[in-house]
């Protein structure tokens, strides 16, 4: 229902669905920065509460003069156009609690993930591995005609680029949480918010990110889709232009975009 944000829904046992999400990301501090990342994701339902994923990650990325906290060029502004393999990830979720049958929906998520090449920047890794984990929870009102879901996310990684001896640890700490509303048969209308915090080595805060926007969703029998919109409205440390100047209204756009547009579309057999 949301670009971002996971329900408790799992596929029935024995169902398999393929799903297809586009993610534009574009806009920081100085120059141009547009990228696209394409995940396909081939989904089984192991049993009814519980669900097995595999997903292929690929990235088409422009930048020119554009800044990053990881990219050597980064400090004056990096130049890179090209598509990239960014790398292969598996999905786990177990739901221990439904919202329609127990009052409140509780699912725990795991997805390994190897990675190929850094989603910000483009630059090849060597190595790099990571987890992303999170604790889902839903609550429906009004007979199901309104959903509230919450989810606190954890990532992990081991991040070490092409070239380097040493890998970097990371830690990232999220919330995300959405709020939909069935305004006719199969249609949600939504509003979704994330909170992005990174820390480096995982101990050393780096930033911290919000955003925020709009999504609609269309679920059918088979087929579903969802387009959503994120901005970001706070970000700490604030971006920098090329001057060394504050710019974006208290934003964090050195390596994280201001913009981000989603579709997703599904299709179960």
């Amino acid at each position: 229902m949301f670009s971002r944000v996971y329900t408790t829904d799992t596929e029935p046992a024995g169902h398999i669905e393929i799903e297809q999400v586009v993610r534009n990301r574009n806009s920081r501090s100085m120059g141009t920065y547009n990228a696209f990342d394409f995940r396909t994701e081939f989904e089984i339902g192991v049993t009814d509460d519980f669900q097995a994923s595999l997903y292929v990650n690929n990235l088409m990325m422009h930048a020119k003069g554009a800044p990053d906290d990881d990219d050597p060029l980064g400090a004056t502004g990096f130049r890179r156009t090209g598509t990239y393999f960014q790398g292969l990830s598996m999905e786990f979720i177990y739901r221990l609690y439904s919202p329609y049958k127990d009052g409140f929906g509780l699912a725990f998520y795991l997805e390994p993930e190897f990675g190929a090449h850094d989603l910000h920047d483009g630059l090849a890794y060597s190595g790099t591995v990571g987890g992303e984990y999170r604790i889902i929870f839903q609550k429906n009102f009004l007979d199901d005609q309104l959903i509230f879901t919450y989810n606190l996310v954890l990532e992990t990684e081991g991040i070490r680029f092409k070239g380097e001896k040493r890998y970097t640890g990371e830690l990232d700490f999220n919330n995300e949480v959405g709020l939909a509303y069935r305004f006719a048969p199969n249609w949600f209308a939504g509003i979704e918010g994330r909170n992005h915090n990174e820390y480096g080595q995982f101990h050393k805060f780096e930033h911290s990110v919000y955003w925020a926007g709009p999504a609609i969703h269309y679920g059918g029998e088979r087929f579903w889709a969802t387009l959503g919109y994120l901005r970001q409205v706070y970000g700490s440390p604030h971006g920098i232009d090329e001057n060394g100047t504050p710019v974006g209204r208290n934003l964090f756009l050195r390596s994280h975009e201001r913009n981000e547009i989603t579709l997703k579309v599904g299709y179960a057999f």
